[in-house]
């Protein structure tokens, strides 16, 4: 959502952000920059609105700035520290357990991994894990009984210690397309 208000205007993401933005009666806006303050502050109420539920639109609608909306949804749906630091530790813990599944396909694993990870930065700008440790530990998920040579064939090159989850993605792959085949 906030991308969609970004690519609205400028003034209407800005004003989503604005703790010090009160809105004025009419009389009180005389100048031209608090006329395009209201309306950036009311077109994103209308934004806002227009996507929200019934349930969640009733949680809000009794507020007048965006910014106070957009605190309380954010609270609603992202939670408060406790309750982000409790998430991070659980996806951190499915993270540290994963593994590829049996008849996984290589792309089907990719996609739950870069699930958890997204989940775990929902929850925590700053990842303990860089591309690379990722990747490692997407390298290590697999069934080594399958995979055994095809693992140590990308281990052994110089590059294993710049090894990134895009080209693990696209080594691997291409080793399940021969397998395939």
């Amino acid at each position: 959502m906030s991308m969609y208000l970004q690519g609205i205007n400028w003034l209407v993401w800005e004003i989503c952000e604005d703790t010090t933005y009160v809105v004025l009666e009419p009389h009180a806006r005389t100048t031209q920059e608090q006329r395009d303050l209201h309306n950036a502050n009311s077109r994103a109420r209308s934004v806002l609105f227009s996507s929200l539920s019934l349930l969640e639109f009733e949680r809000v609608s009794d507020y007048v700035t965006i910014w106070e909306i957009w605190v309380r949804l954010q609270s609603y749906h992202e939670g408060i520290v406790h309750v982000k630091t409790k998430l991070f530790e659980t996806y951190k813990h499915e993270y540290e357990n994963f593994s590829k599944l049996d008849g996984e396909s290589i792309d089907a694993m990719f996609s739950r991994f870069q699930t958890i990870v997204n989940k775990m930065r929902a929850n925590k700008a700053q990842l303990p894990y860089d591309d690379h440790e990722r990747a490692l530990k997407l390298l290590y998920a697999l069934n080594w009984k399958v995979w055994d040579v095809k693992v140590s064939d990308i281990i052994d090159p110089a590059n294993y210690d710049t090894l990134m989850v895009d080209e693990l993605f696209s080594k691997l792959k291409s080793m399940e397309i021969d397998y395939q085949t």
